[in-house]
């Protein structure tokens, strides 16, 4: 912490008067300064005096490392929260959906908020234990300008934020629209953006109290309990492999489809009762293995389609598809 240049001045005089350094010392805690500050303004001058009084010690900054530290404290906390935010929304769209809008399986981004969480909730732990620990040992560490400046601004988005989901209720509620999804997430928008301004207010009143400690556990509180109420809607790492088996078959069906059609209406006048797709692929080095279990059926003389098994429905999008139970199946019509 480098020492301001005001109190560093006052030092500079006292020692210059000859005043003891016990008596600056008890002046600077009785106008507010902390005992860190108080020695560290002492300690930047020697007790050697010249004409133009006391010699000054050289004193290192620490402002880059403070920076390094706080930004990734607060990344790590916006990480969190931003990520609970998201796995809670996608909770509510399961718990609460929406008669007027199409279903959208949205497990691959959930994954993606889940793997931050896992990722970031220890390292804010980690960060805020240490910054904790420091602010009881160092009363000062609380009055850091980059540390004030960054809580200030994480301040400032939470209130912008807070108003501008007042506001969007509000609209809302006039235009006849409230549903109870959209009330849920307005609350939970409310209550992530609630715990940035407490968790950012306390720097502004002091870290060396009880409340950091209650502070910091309320971030991994919350996304602990949002990874546990998402966790089931996305399933684990087999429900992955599914998925990703499944993109590979319809990616397979989309392709051979287009390569039947060409096949056909250039080989054939009428659709063949059978037809073995692979035959027809332009370009089957760029099929997966699962394009051989694609089935073909003739439906009259112009048209046809091509269908495959899938073992997770919930996870296809059923653009240009027909879905039934574990089975999708692609039109087309030769004319």
């Amino acid at each position: 912490m480098s020492v301001p240049p005001d109190l560093a001045r006052f030092v500079h005089e006292a020692l210059k008067r000859g005043q003891s350094r016990e008596a600056i010392h008890d002046s600077l805690l009785a106008a507010g300064w902390t005992e860190t500050e108080a020695a560290q303004a002492l300690a930047g001058w020697t007790d050697t005096l010249t004409e133009a009084g006391p010699v000054p010690r050289p004193l290192r900054s620490s402002a880059a490392k403070d920076a390094f530290f706080y930004a990734l404290l607060f990344v790590a906390f916006g990480m969190v929260a931003g990520n609970a935010l998201t796995l809670l929304f996608g909770w509510i769209n399961v718990q609460l959906p929406d008669r007027n809008s199409v279903p959208v399986y949205a497990a691959g981004t959930l994954r993606w908020s889940l793997a931050a969480l896992i990722v970031f909730t220890p390292a804010f732990w980690l960060l805020d234990r240490a910054d904790a620990r420091a602010a009881r040992a160092d009363s000062a560490r609380g009055h850091g300008a980059i540390r004030r400046w960054l809580s200030s601004l994480a301040m400032l988005i939470a209130v912008v934020t807070l108003m501008g989901d007042a506001l969007y209720l509000i609209y809302t509620f006039l235009n006849g629209q409230i549903t109870a999804r959209f009330l849920a997430k307005s609350a939970t928008v409310a209550l992530i953006f609630v715990m940035v301004l407490a968790y950012f207010r306390q720097d502004r009143v002091g870290r060396a109290t009880a409340l950091p400690t209650l502070m910091g556990g309320a971030p991994v509180t919350v996304a602990v309990l949002s990874a546990a109420l998402a966790f089931p809607i996305m399933g684990g790492p087999e429900r992955g492999q599914m998925e990703q088996r499944d993109r590979s078959r319809i990616a397979d069906l989309r392709t051979l489809t287009q390569d039947v059609l060409l096949c056909l209406e250039i080989d054939h006048e009428t659709l063949p009762e059978t037809l073995d797709p692979m035959s027809c692929a332009r370009n089957p080095q760029r099929l997966t293995g699962f394009a051989a279990g694609i089935a073909y059926h003739r439906i009259s003389d112009t048209a046809f389609e091509l269908c495959t098994e899938i073992e997770f429905p919930p996870a296809i999008q059923p653009y240009g598809l027909t879905l039934t139970e574990r089975t999708a199946c692609m039109r087309q019509q030769t004319e």
